[in-house]
């Protein structure tokens, strides 16, 4: 199999302050041991190369309830394409048919997102989606500004929750709004984090875990310390790092040669000060190139059916970097339900198109977390690591891809 890994940064998906195994791409053994043992897949057939047929349901589901956003990030990867799509929020009657297609699914990890900021879709009525997933089956995730978090103040809806990613990139007004446009920010971000963070105490919650997701561009990349030092004091579970990249056409955010090596004397001073060995160990990797070494032309996740993203237009997709470009599009919530789109004739035709483009696309070549898991996958079929055990699936939050 192509892809074979030759180290454990080949499994690496971020670089967190402290090691976690939630950032590792291990997580995926879960998901195609649970197919193996539905009887949806044939490890040996998959060791021969037979393609097999798509799953009955992906994994975990990524909805962009919204392509609008309070802010205005410089460094933001879809702000062209959330002017394409004008901005559009779903309506409420399609998001109450995805979370019943995805109910009777089974998929394990709703992850809201965007595209825009999921919280003020509907001023925060994402909450009370969240809070109607079944506990049994499926958990929920989030990336957010958390300019809104205070309506994530449940604790049924913290519950279902899994993690919340915040995007930290400033540490008083006047940088935030250097970098996002926007005044008062920093301290509505603390407070809101606060309050989540007690009402977990108060209902003996471990989860979720509450990140700080550090974005670094080139008006913010010398100020690492003061971010750090904020992102300490608001009480974050945990905090990692990462260079931004340019996501789009025209767009000059992501740090320059000489940038990279003034961060690096900041970063390595941060490390000195802190204590912070494992960003040390890792400064490679944060600092580094983040696609996967060697040539690929096999996708797990697309050739199984593992993942799916879905937009505020209906818009179905299941490679995330591809969502926006009509010719991988699957399917639309506005003609067919979430699950009579998924393993369908046209899912089929865009999945085999999207294997037979990797080689010339090098779409792993930019960080993509799947190709990792992809990787994972195939060490695990010939054998070089092990399935992880049942009692690791929490700790790795193995409930998303």
């Amino acid at each position: 199999m192509d892809g074979a890994p030759k180290s454990d940064e080949e499994f690496q998906i971020t670089i967190t302050r402290t090691h976690k195994d939630y950032f590792s791409a291990h997580k995926a053994l879960y998901a195609v041991e649970d197919a193996e043992k539905a009887g949806e897949i044939d490890f040996a057939a998959l060791r021969r190369g037979e393609r097999p047929k798509i799953l009955s349901r992906p994994w975990s589901v990524e909805i962009y309830p919204t392509m609008a956003c309070q802010i205005d990030c410089i460094h933001c990867y879809a702000q062209d394409r959330n002017r394409e799509y004008r901005f559009k929020s779903m309506p409420v009657e399609m998001m109450d048919r995805l979370h019943v297609s995805l109910h009777r699914m089974g998929v394990r990890g709703v992850q809201y997102c965007g595209g825009g900021e999921p919280l003020i879709w509907k001023r925060g009525k994402i909450a009370e989606y969240i809070g109607g997933l079944n506990l049994d089956t499926t958990r929920a995730g989030m990336a957010s500004n958390m300019l809104m978090g205070h309506t994530l103040a449940d604790p049924e809806t913290l519950r279902r929750m899994i993690f919340i990613e915040v995007a930290v990139f400033a540490h008083d007004d006047e940088s935030y709004f250097q970098v996002a446009a926007r005044r008062n920010c920093p301290e509505k971000v603390a407070a809101n984090v606060k309050l989540l963070q007690e009402v977990k105490r108060d209902n003996g919650l471990e989860s979720p875990a509450i990140n700080a997701k550090i974005l670094i561009n080139q008006i913010n990349y010398r100020w690492l310390h003061e971010i750090y030092d904020w992102s300490v004091s608001v009480g974050f579970d945990n905090i990692h790092l990462r260079l931004v990249d340019d996501y789009e056409d025209g767009v000059e955010v992501a740090l320059t040669p000489p940038q990279i090596e003034e961060f690096k004397h900041s970063l390595l001073h941060l490390c000195d000060r802190y204590g912070l060995d494992y960003w040390r160990d890792n400064i490679g990797f944060i600092l580094g190139a983040k696609g996967s070494s060697g040539e690929h032309s096999r996708c797990w996740t697309v050739r199984l059916g593992l993942n799916a993203w879905v937009l505020s237009n209906g818009e179905v997709y299941v490679c995330g970097p591809q969502w926006g470009t009509p010719e991988y599009c699957i399917g639309n919530l506005n003609f067919m339900e979430f699950d009579e789109i998924w393993g369908g004739a046209k899912h089929q035709e865009v999945a085999a198109k999207i294997e037979d483009r990797m080689m010339s696309s090098g779409c792993y070549k930019i960080g993509c977390r799947h190709i990792k898991q992809t990787k994972a996958i195939n060490a695990a079929l010939e054998g070089q690591v092990a399935f992880p055990p049942a009692d690791e699936f929490e700790p790795r939050h193995s409930w998303f891809l």
